[in-house]
């Protein structure tokens, strides 16, 4: 049970992380996944970022840019995702869903990042909002959220 977050565990995590991973086709794969404070997401959206603010989700990816060469018969490693928990619970309230709920959608979004997807463009967001709901109601379907 993390932090008073009804129904959140480590076991829902990881089972969560995998079914997302695996609607993008990767099975074999690994990623950090941090749940923190408000102040450690703006810290670190200060200075990764160029953010001086508070955000819900940041996701650090592994893979971007050129030149990214894994060894043979190796574990693809994906990055990190930060999620600020009490952001999560401020925004499950103010969406009127469980925290798990939220969870599930910020995590999907950070894991979409890190394979690339992105919404700077409205055509990008457009497709990223398309790839968040299939997984999200598929999830929902298989009970997690």
């Amino acid at each position: 049970q993390m932090h008073g977050a009804k129904g959140v565990s480590r076991a829902w995590l990881r089972r969560l992380l995998r079914d997302i991973l695996q609607a993008q086709g990767i099975v074999d794969a690994e990623m950090g996944l941090l749940l923190t404070t408000d102040e450690e997401v703006r810290t670190l959206n200060r200075t990764y970022r160029g953010k001086d603010e508070p955000t819900d989700v940041l996701a650090f990816a592994l893979e971007e840019g050129e030149g990214f060469v894994l060894p043979p018969d190796s574990l693809r490693h994906l990055g990190q995702v930060v999620i600020s928990l009490p952001q999560t619970e401020r925004q499950a309230q103010e969406y009127g869903h469980t925290v798990r709920e939220e969870l599930a959608r910020l995590l999907t979004h950070g894991v979409l990042h890190l394979l690339g997807y992105d919404h700077r463009s409205l055509q990008e967001r457009k497709q990223m909002k398309r790839h968040e709901a299939r997984i999200l109601n598929d999830l929902k379907e298989k009970g997690l959220c």
